[in-house]
């Protein structure tokens, strides 16, 4: 009986550091398609956060004198869905609620997904070009064999 063929499979993706916890952003082309589609996704995600609070009257102009704390927290929590829900897009459900455990501050939060995206955005354009050129070498090295057995 012969020996059993093991293939390995490499992830594709990258390690992404937010503060000390290491996420993993998957830069697979099924899983590019969810992260280009992000704002329309968290779009859905906020019109339902937006629903769960519907209830809640937004003051256009808010009087220190006269807040509404219901109000107030029923506007940071769709704010607090809103960034959850794009940190689980991007990273997988769970994250924010890992993230927010050990960083309870929303608004770091929503600055360093600000600042994530715009690097994952940057990795995907370079990974792509690293792409790009390895096809065009498979192809000049397949044209390269093609042209000499001819």
């Amino acid at each position: 009986m012969g020996k059993d063929l093991i293939i390995d499979i490499k992830r594709t993706g990258f390690p992404v550091k937010i503060g000390t916890i290491e996420l993993w952003f998957d830069s697979s082309l099924e899983n590019l398609r969810r992260f280009f589609d992000l704002d329309a996704i968290a779009q859905e995600k906020l019109k339902e956060a937006q629903e769960k609070a519907r209830h809640i009257h937004f003051p256009e102009v808010i009087d220190p004198e006269d807040v509404d704390m219901e109000s107030v927290d029923a506007a940071f929590d769709v704010n607090k869905e809103f960034i959850a829900a794009q940190f689980d897009i991007i990273f997988g459900d769970g994250t924010f609620k890992k993230l927010y455990k050990a960083y309870p501050d929303v608004l770091a939060l929503e600055n360093a997904l600000e600042i994530a995206g715009q690097a994952i955005s940057e990795k995907i354009v370079e990974l792509e070009a690293e792409r790009s050129e390895l096809a065009q070498s498979k192809k000049t090295e397949y044209l390269s064999k093609k042209a000499k057995k001819k």
